[in-house]
């Protein structure tokens, strides 16, 4: 069950409340005494009152041991939602969304008088589920920001900024980023990695993911491996320094695995607002906050991970059946990793641009999959989607394969450089998945949902792709739904 025991004004912890208090009782003495004019007291009683309710408006804490019950005071947006189990979930296994999770009230986050930003403390416990074992997407993000309603956009911009603001320093955010995905845009280290964010997604300071134990060796975590992490996230505005803490359980790390020198005063505004942000990609992950803690000019409140709320029963687990890396033969999967690694690049690219696109002017989820068919073929071919300099029949990748496949010589086209050094059926398999996602017709390729079932052995490719390269949509679409009548998941783009 939800709690705020720690919410507490601003003030209260000095005494400011009370002498506002002691000073009332003393007028209301002199008033009973007779002593004060209707006038004078009528404007004392508006100044005591503006005086309470400012005192009242400004938390300087609070403490949540799951969510359930706080609804007024949590402000959701996009797909975030309470469960009944008092699990915060910012956002679920849909592609390209996004989830905000604020505190309703902001707090004072610097001081009036001098400009100068205050100390502050959070703690909180997050999970992340990815649809999919390994690959995650996108991440989630601890932000102090001026607004509750963020105009950002979901994959690698985390639901906090959006491309024509990112970097500029009107933006007056923090954000602590704890991301899934590699994206080279922001010069991204991993795609396992903590991010001090100022401003901007290309983070002022990173680190991979991990944890120092009791005798300060580092040991590695893994976001996305669906177990709960501890964050602690401390200011203190006299040394101007922030440190990141990650640990496995409820006990706080003697290290942090972040610590960066910055003065948050140009930073922030007076008052800002506090919460989480989350966002999926083209492949998604369920991100959840399980506890959250934070204090102004303080520690927050520890938080015992055992006293926290579980997460709700998951479906049947999938798996991609191999592990990266374990041989050359597992080639498909190298392919799969390493295309999801550079695909953020890469959209919007000649050679990946869907043919609908220059009439549509429209980016889509199928868009989307029609760039990623281009990556898959790439990758196996070892050359890019147009070669200027090939012969003519050549010169488009999509074209070339597509024409080897009919001839049944479709192994050809793999890139030489792997020296033959393959499984001929995963190749296969990679092939004919990049040309169905790269068909022209965009209702005829799979979502990205199917490629991995193609890929984990769900579902089975069909034998033949006589219709899947520039036929009607009608014939396409029948052949796509026959392969998936075993499942009954077909999904319309």
């Amino acid at each position: 069950m939800a709690r705020e025991a720690g919410f507490r004004c601003l003030l209260v912890e000095s005494d400011a409340q009370n002498w506002v208090l002691r000073l009332n009782n003393v007028v209301n003495r002199f008033d009973h005494a007779g002593l004060i004019e209707d006038n004078i007291r009528d404007e004392m009683e508006r100044v005591f009152v503006h005086a309470r309710r400012s005192l009242s408006c400004q938390p300087s804490e609070i403490f949540f041991t799951g969510f359930k019950g706080v609804d007024t005071n949590i402000t959701l947006s996009g797909v975030a939602e309470i469960g009944k189990n008092g699990v915060l979930r910012l956002t679920n296994e849909t592609s390209r969304l996004m989830g905000h999770a604020f505190y309703t009230s902001p707090f004072q986050f610097k001081n009036s008088s001098n400009g100068k930003a205050f100390s502050f403390s959070t703690s909180f416990a997050f999970v992340v589920v990815p649809e999919y074992p390994k690959l995650g997407g996108h991440g989630l993000a601890f932000a102090i920001s001026t607004s509750k309603d963020l105009k950002a956009l979901p994959s690698q911009y985390l639901g906090l900024l959006n491309a024509s603001d990112s970097g500029n320093f009107t933006n007056h955010l923090l954000a602590v980023e704890f991301d899934t995905v590699q994206d080279f845009e922001f010069e991204d280290i991993n795609d396992n990695h903590v991010g001090i964010d100022i401003n901007s997604l290309k983070s002022n300071a990173s680190a991979p993911a991990a944890y120092y134990s009791d005798d300060f060796s580092k040991q590695d975590l893994n976001l996305k491996g669906g177990y709960a992490i501890q964050v602690w996230i401390d200011y203190d505005s006299v040394q101007n320094l922030l440190n990141v803490t990650l640990s496995p359980t409820s006990k706080k790390a003697r290290l942090p695995i972040l610590s960066f020198p910055i003065d948050l005063s140009p930073i922030f505004k007076e008052h800002m607002y506090v919460g989480f942000s989350s966002s999926t990609g083209l492949l998604a992950s369920s991100h959840y906050i399980l506890g959250w803690s934070f204090k102004m000019n303080g520690q927050a409140r520890a938080l015992d991970l055992s006293s926290l709320p579980s997460l709700p029963a998951s479906p049947k687990e999938k798996h991609m059946g191999l592990t990266i890396g374990v041989s050359v033969s597992s080639v498909f999967l190298a392919i799969i990793v390493i295309s999801l690694a550079i695909f953020y690049t890469v959209v919007g690219t000649l050679g990946y641009l869907a043919p609908e696109l220059p009439r549509t002017g429209k980016a889509t989820a199928s868009s989307d999959v029609y760039a990623f068919g281009a990556l898959l073929l790439e990758v196996a071919c070892g050359r890019r989607p147009i070669e200027p300099k090939a012969l003519p029949e050549e010169m488009v990748l999509v074209d070339l394969v597509w024409e080897r496949f009919r001839e049944g010589k479709v192994l050809d086209v793999v890139d030489p450089r792997l020296n033959g050094q393959y499984n001929e059926s995963e190749m296969v398999m990679v092939l004919k998945l990049g040309l169905m996602c790269s068909n022209n017709v965009s209702i005829a390729r799979p979502t990205m949902r199917q490629v991995i079932m193609f890929l984990d052995g769900e579902c089975q490719l069909p034998e033949s792709l006589r219709t899947l390269h520039g036929a009607a949509c009608a014939d396409v679409e029948k052949d796509i739904i026959d392969a998936f009548d075993d499942f009954g998941e077909f999904e319309l783009l």
